[in-house]
């Protein structure tokens, strides 16, 4: 069952946005993947950086 986003945690959030982000990435074309790759470091950036399980 899936959660409601007022449900979520934060990280839970940004795990679902990069999974979405991945998800998006295997549509795309060349000249969108880089804007997608950047989205994908920031959202990283605010997770904890010695969680490796996003990886």
């Amino acid at each position: 069952m899936e959660k409601n986003i007022s449900e979520m945690t934060e990280k839970e959030i940004l795990r679902q946005q990069l999974e979405l982000l991945a998800e998006s990435s295997k549509s795309c074309g060349d000249d969108c993947l880089a804007g997608i790759t950047n989205s994908m470091l920031g959202i990283y950036s605010v997770l904890e950086p010695k969680d490796s399980s996003v990886l």
